[in-house]
């Protein structure tokens, strides 16, 4: 019997926590499809978890936090934004994450032509 190739929604998952942040229908949607595109990089990507915090800082001003985790066949990556808007967070945690799949990507192939 041949292999079963699921859709890539059913062989991965995103979950999605707030604290001190309501979540809405359309801020998922959101983090979903930001997220989504670091499914391009691996076919490994198991679970990647998205917390989104917002905190006061020592200036009492609003900042938020977008930490996202990735769990993958080898070490999980971890990246962590915080700035005063909570889009600007999530696609500086989104971006630091992409960067670290490349890295990861270049260093698996590098062993493989050695």
């Amino acid at each position: 019997m041949g292999a079963v190739h699921l859709p890539r929604s059913m062989t991965s998952e995103i979950i999605i926590s707030g604290i001190h942040v309501d979540l809405t229908e359309s801020l998922k949607d959101v983090v979903n499809e930001k997220v989504r595109k670091l499914f391009r990089h691996d076919k490994k990507i198991i679970r990647i978890r998205v917390s989104l915090e917002m905190s006061k800082n020592k200036a009492h001003t609003d900042e938020f936090i977008a930490h996202g985790h990735v769990e993958i066949g080898g070490p999980d990556l971890e990246a962590r934004a915080a700035t005063g808007d909570l889009y600007k967070s999530i696609d500086a945690m989104v971006e630091k994450l992409d960067r670290q799949l490349t890295e990861s990507l270049k260093i698996v192939k590098e062993k493989r032509k050695h």
